[in-house]
């Protein structure tokens, strides 16, 4: 018995280990060159490679996100850098997530809004990865009455590497959010979709049916953003006008392993410009490690204004050039 497992075991890596060459061989290439562009937001830094066009063809759940979108990367002998650049479909700047909103008529608050997405996943181990990020969205897990499995496999081991970009949450401290899923044997805590070591980024703006906190210097804050040392406990007896809003999240830096990938983005006449950076090796078992010279498979989604809506691609190749 233990034999015929041994067997069975080797003939899933020997084919695992088939599909994912085919998929490099087959899957558009992005080449990251020697260089280390500036993390800005903004295109036109030569050290990047050649940009290359990247069809956003699977929807997730109702779809939504662009249709297409232009990919570029570099490194050098400490970081990967990439960069990804989209026609928002609906051409907003979606950064109101969870915001809290004044209804004079009503003397209540009520939140809404969501946030643009990004998400890049990375094989660490899975041998089915080939296959894509179908394998691994929204797979369910109906053995269990409550579950958050929306992102993770079912095979036992599996591990991914997930840098998860929010333009309201992430992105105005400056980094994607690193995160890891599993498969679903291994979930913690009936999660599948785990950050990394460390804390993260932002904390809700709630408490029962009102704001916890405003801003500390003006109350009716014009930015879309609330930030961790500017906080004041809300006043719901100050005179606040109607339509007045309040951040649904008050942000902070992260730390550890969370706090892996740098990130900014920024919003052009309707264009998306978002950029990363991040250590070719962390040394961290939860992220992915690039090497110069190799191929890797990866997968892009990308949100307009929802957290489950998108548009993903296929399979794509990131290829780091030789020294």
């Amino acid at each position: 018995m233990k034999k015929a497992f041994a067997i069975g075991v080797s003939l899933v890596l020997i084919v695992g280990v088939a599909l994912l060459a085919m998929a490099l061989a087959q899957s558009t290439t992005v080449v990251a060159t020697q260089g280390a562009p500036t993390i800005d937001g903004v295109p036109g830094d030569p050290e990047w490679g050649a940009p290359v066009s990247v069809s956003l063809s699977l929807p997730v759940m109702a779809g939504g996100g662009p249709e297409n979108a232009t990919l570029r990367a570099a490194y050098d002998d400490e970081f990967i850098y990439l960069s990804v650049m989209w026609q928002d479909p609906t051409g907003t700047q979606n950064v109101r997530k969870n915001t809290w909103t004044y209804d004079a008529a009503t003397d209540s608050w009520a939140r809404s809004g969501d946030e643009d997405r990004v998400y890049l996943l990375w094989n660490i181990n899975a041998p089915d990865f080939a296959s894509g990020c179908a394998a691994y969205c929204h797979i369910g897990a109906p053995a269990w009455d409550a579950v958050d499995t929306k992102m993770g496999t079912n095979n036992p081991g599996d591990m991914l590497d997930v840098w998860h970009w929010k333009s309201a949450r992430t992105n105005p401290v400056g980094y994607a959010d690193d995160k890891h899923w599993v498969d679903v044997t291994n979930a913690d805590n009936n999660e599948t979709r785990l950050g990394d070591s460390g804390s993260g980024f932002d904390s809700s703006n709630k408490s029962g049916d009102l704001p916890q906190y405003m801003d500390l210097h003006t109350a009716e804050l014009a930015s879309p953003f609330l930030f961790d040392n500017t906080l004041a406990d809300f006043d719901p007896a100050l005179h606040w006008s109607d339509g007045s809003t309040i951040p649904g999240y008050f942000l902070k830096q992260p730390s550890g392993s969370r706090a892996d990938v740098f990130a900014e983005g920024r919003y052009h006449d309707g264009v998306w410009v978002v950029e990363f950076k991040r250590r070719l090796d962390t040394g961290n078992p939860d992220d992915a490690v690039f090497v110069p010279g190799q191929g890797y498979l990866f997968s892009l989604g990308i949100s307009d204004n929802s957290g489950q809506n998108k548009n993903g691609a296929p399979v794509l190749n990131l290829r780091l050039s030789s020294r």
